[in-house]
């Protein structure tokens, strides 16, 4: 996104910016976008500016262009950030399926699909199909000290 930054008696025409606002159906009023706040800004500095000497003028558009470049820097980090924090969260609610699925009743196992995890021996099938069935062994454990 690149700035029109000469200090002109044409400044850059930002108008776009309201008009994708506006095109967004039944959403409230999300106020000043930062983007808007930004330009707008940028124009304020340049209409000032132009009454400054033009030594100044050269050192205060070489400041606006920085601010400028780091506007973007800063942009572009939100918004890979943002992409990353996606990735993240549907990588979480993978996470939480699989977990749900490995902590289930070993009678719902079949259904869940824990072979995805571990392939089921042969020999564990029928203690499965009688978990199936709603068959319940109770195991007294031993506490060892």
């Amino acid at each position: 996104m690149a700035f029109n930054l000469r200090c002109s008696e044409s400044m850059p025409d930002f108008s776009r910016v309201r008009m994708i606002d506006e095109d967004i159906p039944n959403v409230p009023d999300r106020g000043r976008s930062p983007l808007r706040n930004f330009r707008s800004q940028i124009q304020v500095l340049c209409a000032l500016i132009k009454d400054l000497s033009s030594i100044d003028q050269e050192i205060a558009m070489a400041f606006i262009k920085a601010l400028a470049a780091q506007h973007q820097k800063r942009s572009t980090e939100k918004k890979k950030l943002r992409k990353k924090i996606n990735q993240m969260l549907r990588r979480i609610t993978v996470i939480s399926r699989e977990l749900h699925t490995l902590n289930s009743h070993h009678r719902d196992w079949i259904e869940l699909g824990i072979a995805e995890f571990a392939r089921i021996p042969d020999c564990m099938m029928p203690i499965l199909d009688l978990a199936n069935q709603g068959v319940e062994v109770l195991c007294k454990t031993r506490r060892i000290s």
